[in-house]
């Protein structure tokens, strides 16, 4: 009976098969009839590798987020194979929110070409004696309605969960506050700040993705501008990098005259979005647009049966139909990241071992009565020395060496299927299995007045 249930449990553990998702790309999907919607994979973790989780959000093109997804709405293909959804939920409902808030005072915040000029183009501002400007009646500088949006931006999160960073900068990065959940120092710094000096817009994305890097949960930037960099001692390409390195999303508000381009791949590298104005009076409107999308947030949970680390790239994908939006992901080949690579690795070297303490349980039984019949009649008799199998793992071709003697070799699978059979005769031969797939393998010898003998080897790729 042991020997019945150890077996068992093997081939249950053998042939469970489930999906694993890899990092992707932002990737769209398009509905012909009532709706459409997008999906953003942020991020994977693979600490509880097999299961694995990944951060995504998903919203309608109105930016609207997704609210209603379920596991039985969701299907999830790896390499053509329908997959298994362990579970999903709504993490941005139920986990804290790491909101970091990046807000340009540079001296062109008082500036609103929109409230100056008129639709022709023509001045509505004069200047004085002092050669100082004099707005027109009613003018709100950009800086003010900035203060306001932010304002009421920051009351749309749930202050009982949700945490807030506010990061202000002008010539240097003068304003900081760390995650807080209190709106009135929030509110507090916000109103602190003033229109002056030059623009180092690179060195305060910096420093709001320092502010939220090591807290838990989602970490989003959101930042508004309405110059171009020209203090930065960071680059682009370093806010870029570092915003990708700790998986934070960057959305950014252009107010005015802008580096569109820049703006634009700032957000598109870093999984986030670009918003463009031309006038303060639409802050209000963007930065709600903005509250919607970063609440979008899901997790899905599910497992992977391929343990092999070679196996790190893998074509995925998922779609969803609820509610009359269906979204499905153009097929993506996706790398998994070295983190779970070498997880795979672990356990890869685990499942090897795992095998060689099992699979002379599934070797006796695949050989039934026929071991049974050896064991009684060749107890007393010695087993095959094998001196080499190589090499292991195999691309296919696998040499064996060993003393001489007559039989056969069988290879089955874990399942203990044989699939071939060749016969051995001398000190050594070379078999060919380049025509089997990928994975673990045994080998039963079988030599002539001799007990059998099992061999595990592994076939990749």
């Amino acid at each position: 009976m042991r020997l019945c249930k150890n077996a068992l449990l093997l081939l249950i553990a053998v042939n469970i098969s489930v999906v694993v998702f890899g990092q992707t790309d932002k990737v769209q999907g398009t509905l012909s009839t009532v709706d459409t919607a997008e999906l953003t994979i942020l991020n994977i973790y693979p600490e509880s590798f097999p299961n694995v989780s990944v951060v995504f959000k998903a919203e309608r093109r109105n930016g609207e987020p997704v609210w209603n997804l379920t596991k039985e709405k969701m299907k999830v293909m790896e390499n053509s194979q329908n997959c298994d959804v362990i579970s999903i939920e709504q993490i941005s409902r139920n986990r804290p929110i790491n909101l970091g808030i990046v807000i340009d005072h540079s001296g062109s915040m008082t500036q609103d070409a929109a409230q100056l000029f008129d639709k022709n183009g023509n001045p509505l501002f004069s200047y004085d004696g002092y050669n100082r400007p004099i707005f027109p009646e009613g003018y709100i500088p950009p800086i003010d309605k900035a203060k306001a949006a932010v304002e009421n931006f920051v009351t749309s999160f749930n202050s009982a969960k949700d945490f807030i960073s506010v990061i202000g900068f002008s010539a240097l990065v003068d304003k900081k506050l760390p995650l807080t959940q209190d709106i009135t120092q929030i509110k507090s710094i916000v109103d602190s700040m003033k229109a002056d000096y030059s623009t180092a817009l690179y060195d305060g994305m910096i420093a709001g993705i320092e502010e939220i890097k090591k807290a838990e949960g989602i970490k989003v930037l959101v930042v508004l501008t309405d110059g171009q960099d020209n203090s930065s001692k960071s680059k682009l390409e370093d806010v870029v990098e570092q915003a990708n390195r700790e998986n934070i999303p960057v959305y950014i508000i252009g107010l005015g005259s802008v580096n569109i381009q820049s703006l634009q791949h700032i957000a598109n590298s870093t999984k986030g979005q670009f918003y463009y104005t031309q006038s303060s009076a639409s802050l209000d409107t963007v930065y709600a647009a903005i509250s919607k999308r970063v609440q979008a947030f899901y997790e899905l949970v599910y497992s992977s049966p391929n343990l092999l680390a070679t196996d790190s790239s893998r074509q995925i994908e998922l779609s969803f139909d609820i509610d009359s939006i269906y979204l499905f992901t153009h097929p993506e080949t996706s790398n998994f990241p070295s983190a779970l690579v070498e997880l795979m690795e672990k356990k890869e070297r685990d499942k090897q071992y795992l095998v060689k303490g099992e699979v002379f349980v599934l070797a006796l039984l695949a050989a039934g009565t026929l071991l049974f019949y050896y064991q009684r009649k060749k107890r007393n008799e010695s087993q095959p020395v094998i001196k080499k199998v190589y090499p292991n793992p195999t691309n296919g071709i696998l040499n064996l060496n060993y003393e001489s003697s007559t039989g056969q070799v069988q290879i089955l699978n874990f399942s203990g299927q044989l699939l071939r059979t060749f016969e051995i005769s001398g000190e050594e031969m070379q078999i060919d299995l380049t025509d089997l797939e990928s994975g673990n393998y045994f080998a039963l010898i079988q030599a002539v007045g001799q007990q059998s003998k099992t061999i595990e080897f592994i076939i990749q790729k």
